[in-house]
């Protein structure tokens, strides 16, 4: 096996397999608690392919499909075998990686934060394989695989031991059949039984396990359901023609009805925009008022002369108009007013309260006399345990009057009452005063009757004055918190109770509560979470409530805010706790709220009525004002009277919650009567939350009936959306007198944005409506407005004119004479069944009821504008098929023309999409934008001429003007020449391809490039002269050649390197023979080229060169080649080499033979010497 691609460890292990005709078993080994051994099994193949089908209803128990995750990949790695060795990959294109990857699926399935690899090869035959194509194919791939894989269970049964069942055995390793037609589509599997476990002794508990599935399909299921279409569509043709009639019914009339709806939607969408034009205004904001610009009930001016967020006002056309009724002004005068008469009225009660525990009981007549006058006080006092009775009559008189008043002031717990009633007398009148005050520790209620009688004048107020008032009353304040909670508990600690403040060790303090114990049992107080007892609340302060004093003892970390309620000394009994209270110093006070759970609050209801009765007449006032959690509400209604007019006038301001949100409302309503006129007027200020309520779709439940009312209607709610807040002002009057009746009902309608600021925006969006109705002796009048917008009818003796954009008039009309300007929606007929319609912007061209032609203004998404021509239709859409449209299309952008982006179309029509849009067959689309001329064709595009075809760019700028050709498909060029020609503008230099009948050239400057077919040239390219005649040289970098490279002149390099790695050879051995013998028998010669003797034969001028060198056919075989027709020069060397290698043997050899022989002669000459020494000392001795 030769693995030449990329491939996964699965699909080699399966390669291998399949090689061998084996199949594969996985298994580990385990020690202990650890996996040591990983191993892959490759046995001979077990089971056989016996047919079994395990069936439902005979031994199939169930099957169940499961979806995983197990043949995911996030990563791809594609590739192809191309020519050769070579593998195509993405690489080259991709950033180097030769993989892509799906980031959706790596956050679904990644493993530990790494990718998924998976490896593709496409199946096809593709030769030209690119990386660009096979990234396109690995991208389809790719989506394919981040997708959960289906796998099945099978459980069956067990049937092959039943008598006559013998054939039904399964086997391990048996590849079986599987039937479910309980599944939709029925389901048809193979399988492989992997493994049995099978009970010799009881055949139901045999169980198996399946694996390598494959689900089957049945092609004959596929093609019965195609031939029973066809059949059926054969036997009910006609009926399918029926229905298709039916459908074609259906669509004309949701054609007709989607017209109508489209344009009312265009009717009301221009009526927005009206509105939206005429209504929408700019806020002026100012310290002081504009002067100039000035629309009556349209011009808004935000005063910022009091600083931010400012006062809305209108003009009216007279005067600035407050929009926005002053209601904060008027609640802050009347809270200001009403709370301090309140706390005047709890301090002076706080006094007298104070006043009285500080009294004894008893009974006492006290007696001044002076001679300023005499004074007179009894009273009768009862204080005991904190409850006081206190009642108290005095008389005073001096030289001014006098005065009598009887008071009762009674404390009971936490409830206050005082009454007091006065009378005062002096020569100008009498003065009597009724006053009860009611206190509780959450509320106070205040009543007073004044009554004034003067010479020819009496007075009367009632006053009543309701308020939720904090807990507070007079003496010390609580410091313990959530002490109003009742506890009964049958144990030792009854709570733990939280201080506002820390104990200031040494301080004295009084714990007062109320709660009842068993007999022998006391509540104890213990500071320090109970470890340091302070004292026992034993003494009595009233009946039910008891106290103790005591020092507090130095805090321990972390109880500084705590003290402990105990039932001692017995923790089985029960108590019982209404509530406790902690106060500094040591006077025992009753329960109060602590200052920090009291809630602040400014509810309070105050009723007035006022008469005044004089000789000019009587004046009654009533007013109420309301202050609670849901807003602030004042009411006022006055009556004069005198002897000549009666006024009587009721208004209201209020501030109040709703469901839509806050709402402000000021109203004033009044009649005046006099003997000549009678007068009333009604006016209303209101501002709202405001929300937008209808949407366009309402508009397909329109009737015609009140069709223009109803449209403006909705065309203000739409023009409004945008808003939030909604100003309303209305102004309604009437009035009788000797001129006539007049009346007139008014309406303002502002709308505007407040931001999360609170500050309103700087547009508004104002609506004003108003009618008048006038009544005289001479005639009727009657005007409607709305905005700019003005409708009259005017009627006298001789004339009635009616003044409106629109008169609707129901019925036939018949008149001597009509005169009009424009006339709309008209139908002109002219011969039998064909007609020209025309209605608003349209006109078109009926034959017998069907539209074959059109000229109009066509519906767009987009706003803007588009005359049409149609020509086989109208502008209905989905009724456009096969009709030649002529369009020009102006954008507008924010409702401005844009001449510059505008374009014109004109094609032919093969239907519409679902939206309604055009599918064209073929168009031609021009853009002013840039000029551009857009060409498209469903079929053919084809040019056809019997001269030139010239195609001209001239670039406006650098840059501009190419020529560009793109193609699924190979471009193919055609002409009879089969030459084709590129010539470089203002040049004669040329590109020349040329298709010759024996010769292909591609002829660039002085230089040919040619592929021939003629014998012995057409075995690879020749770069000839641009003629074709003579060669001519390449000039290249780097020249790599898979074979030889041949030469017949000369050869130049700076360095020849043959290849001569160990990894290129093989029988590698010593050379056979003597180097040095093989160089010796070389035979150098002196020689001259053939070619260069010609050259110089013919005359050319040139220097005959002598060459010095071997002939191939006289040498050695170890130096040329098989042919004997070139020398091998790496050969040569290598040969040259080995011999000098030799020499240098030789030498060597030589030199040691030389130094062996110098020896000797040293040796001999030393002889020599010592026999001469001899010889003279023998001749010395003999001498």
């Amino acid at each position: 096996m030769t693995i030449d691609e990329f491939i996964d460890p699965l699909t080699f292990l399966k390669k291998i397999a399949s090689l061998f005709k084996l199949e594969i078993q996985y298994r580990v080994e385990v020690q202990g608690s650890q996996i040591i051994g990983w191993y892959v099994d490759m046995i001979q193949r077990r089971g056989r392919d016996t047919g079994k089908e395990i069936e439902l209803g005979k031994d199939l128990i169930g099957v169940t499909r499961i979806e995983h995750s197990r043949d995911i990949c996030t990563a791809l790695v594609g590739f192809v075998k191309g020519e050769g060795d070579n593998v195509i990959t993405i690489e080259s294109i991709n950033r180097g990686l030769p993989y892509i990857v799906d980031n959706d699926a790596f956050q679904r399935w990644n493993e530990r934060g790494k990718h998924k690899f998976g490896f593709y090869t496409p199946e096809t035959e593709e030769l030209n394989m690119t990386p660009e194509r096979l990234m396109t194919l690995m991208e389809i791939e790719l989506k394919k695989r981040v997708n959960s894989s289906v796998s099945y269970e099978v459980e069956a049964q067990s049937i092959g031991r039943i008598f006559g069942l013998a054939h039904e055995l399964i086997n391990e390793g048996d590849t079986i059949r599987i039937k479910d037609t309980g599944f939709t589509p029925k389901l048809y599997l193979e399988a492989r039984v992997i493994a049995g476990d099978e009970s010799f002794t009881d055949p139901t508990q045999d169980k198996y396990v399946f694996g390598d599935y494959r689900e089957i399909t049945d092609p004959n299921e596929e093609l019965r359901k195609i031939y029973n279409r066809i059949l059926s569509k054969f036997g009910e043709k006609q009926e399918m023609l029926d229905q298709l009639d039916k459908l074609v019914k259906e669509a004309n009339e949701t054609a007709s009805n989607a017209k109508k709806e489209s344009e009312a939607a265009k009717t009301l969408a221009e009526k927005v925009q009206e509105n939206m034009k005429n209504n929408t205004v700019e806020i002026i904001e100012a310290k002081n008022s504009p002067t100039t610009g000035l629309k009556p009930n349209k011009t808004l001016w935000r005063d910022m002369s009091n600083g931010k967020p400012g006062i809305l006002k209108i003009w009216t056309g007279t005067v600035w108009e407050s929009v926005v009724p002053d209601v904060e002004s008027v609640k802050k005068e009347t809270l200001e007013r009403a709370n301090k008469n309140i706390e005047s009225t709890k301090a002076e009660l706080n006094k007298k309260v104070q006043e009285a525990q500080n009294q004894a009981t008893g009974q006492f007549n006290e007696v001044q006399e002076g001679l300023q006058g005499v004074s007179r006080t009894i009273s009768n006092i009862e204080n005991k345990q904190g409850e006081i009775d206190k009642k108290v009559t005095k008389f005073e008189q001096d030289s001014n009057g006098f005065t009598t008043s009887i008071e009762s002031l009674t404390k009971k717990d936490t409830e206050i009452s005082n009454k007091l009633n006065t009378v005062e007398s002096n020569v100008e009148g009498t003065k009597k005063t009724i006053s009860d005050v009611q206190k509780t520790t959450s509320e106070l209620k205040q009543k007073t009757t004044e009554m004034k009688e003067e010479a020819g004048k009496i007075s009367e107020k009632l006053t009543s004055v309701e308020k939720k008032v904090n807990s507070d009353k007079a003496g010390g304040r609580n410091l313990l918190l959530k002490s109003n909670v009742k506890f009964e508990k049958t144990d030792y600690l009854i709570n733990q109770y939280s201080l506002t403040e820390n104990f200031s060790t040494g301080e004295e303090y009084t714990f007062v509560m109320k709660g009842t114990l068993p007999a022998g049992q006391k509540f104890g107080i213990w500071m320090n979470g109970g470890s340091s007892n302070v004292g026992y609340a034993t003494s009595v302060y009233v009946n039910g409530i008891t106290y103790v004093t005591f020092k507090a003892v130095a805090s321990t970390s972390g109880n500084e805010r705590k003290l402990s309620l105990y039932n001692y000394p017995s923790s089985n009994t029960k108590s019982i706790v209404e509530w406790v209270a902690l106060y500094k110093g040591n006077k025992p006070q009753d329960w109060t709220a602590p200052p920090e759970e009291q809630v602040t609050t400014d509810e309070f209801t105050q009723k007035t009525t006022e008469i005044t009765k004089s000789v000019d007449g009587i004046k009654e006032t009533i007013t109420k004002v309301e202050n609670n959690q849901n807003g602030f509400d004042k009411r006022v209604a006055t009556v004069e009277k005198d002897a000549t007019t009666i006024k009587q006038n009721v208004s209201f301001i209020q501030n109040t919650q709703t469901e839509q949100g806050r709402q402000l409302q000021e109203a004033k309503a009044g009649w005046e009567n006099t003997a000549k006129a009678l007068q009333g007027k009604v006016e209303l200020k209101q501002v709202e939350d405001y929300v937008a309520g209808f949407k366009i779709p309402e508009l397909k439940q329109t009737v015609d009936k009140n069709k223009q009312d109803l449209l403006g209607e909705l065309a203000n709610k739409l023009a409004t959306e945008q808003f939030n807040q909604k100003m309303t002002l209305i102004d309604n009057r009437f009035t009788i007198n000797e001129q006539g009746i007049n009346a007139s009902a008014k309406k303002t309608e502002v709308y505007t944005k407040e931001q999360a600021n609170g500050q309103f925006a700087t547009s508004s969006y104002v609506r004003d409506m108003e009618t008048r109705l006038q009544l005289t002796e001479k005639g009727v009048s009657i005007s409607v407005k709305e905005n700019d917008v003005i409708a009259a009818f005017n009627m006298s003796k001789e004339n009635i004119t009616l003044n409106a954009n629109r008169i609707n008039l129901v019925g036939f009309i018949t008149a001597n004479h009509i005169k009009g300007k424009v006339l709309e929606g008209v139908t002109l007929k002219t011969s039998g069944n064909r007609f020209v319609e025309i209605n608003k912007q349209d006109m078109k061209i009926f034959d017998a009821d069907t539209p074959r032609g059109y000229i109009g203004f066509m519906e767009t998404d987009d706003g803007s504008i588009q005359p049409s021509l149609v020509l086989g239709s109208d502008n209905r859409k989905y009724a456009g098929t096969g009709s030649f449209y002529i369009y020009q299309v102006m954008p507008r952008i924010n409702g401005v023309d844009q001449p510059s982006k505008a374009y014109a179309k004109f094609g032919i029509s093969k239907g519409e999409n679902a939206e309604g849009t055009n599918i064209w067959s073929n168009y031609i689309q021009m853009h002013n934008d840039g000029g551009h001329l857009s060409v498209y064709s469903d079929g053919q595009f084809r040019f056809q001429n019997l001269n030139n075809i010239i195609f001209e760019s001239e670039g406006w700028a650098p840059g501009y003007g190419y020529f560009s050709v793109t193609t699924t498909e190979p471009h193919i060029f055609t002409n009879n020449a089969g030459q084709f020609t590129f010539k470089r503008k203002g040049s004669d230099y040329k590109i020349h391809f040329v298709n010759g009948t024996t010769d292909h050239d591609l002829i660039m400057g002085n230089a040919m490039i040619r592929s021939s077919f003629v014998q012995g040239y057409n075995n690879g390219l020749q770069i000839k002269d641009m003629m074709g005649k003579g060669w001519k040289d390449i000039e290249l970098r780097t020249l790599r050649a898979k074979e030889n490279i041949s030469a017949s002149g000369r050869m130049w390099a700076q360095e020849f390197i043959p290849n001569s790695s160990r990894t290129l050879k093989t029988d590698i051995e010593d050379l056979p023979f003597s180097a040095l013998d093989k160089i010796n028998s070389v035979n150098i010669k002196q020689y001259h080229f053939i070619r260069d003797v010609e050259r110089f034969e013919s005359g050319e001028s040139i220097t005959l060169p002598i060459n010095y060198g071997m002939i191939a056919e006289d040498s050695d075989d170890v130096f040329t080649t098989p042919q004997k027709d070139a020398v091998t020069l790496y050969s040569s060397v290598a040969i040259s080499i080995q011999s000098i290698q030799e020499v240098d043997f030789k030498v060597k050899n030589l030199q040691f033979d030389h130094g062996m022989l110098k020896q000797e002669v040293d040796t001999v000459k030393e002889q020599l010497e010592a026999e001469k020494l001899e010889k003279v000392s023998m001749k010395a001795e003999i001498d």
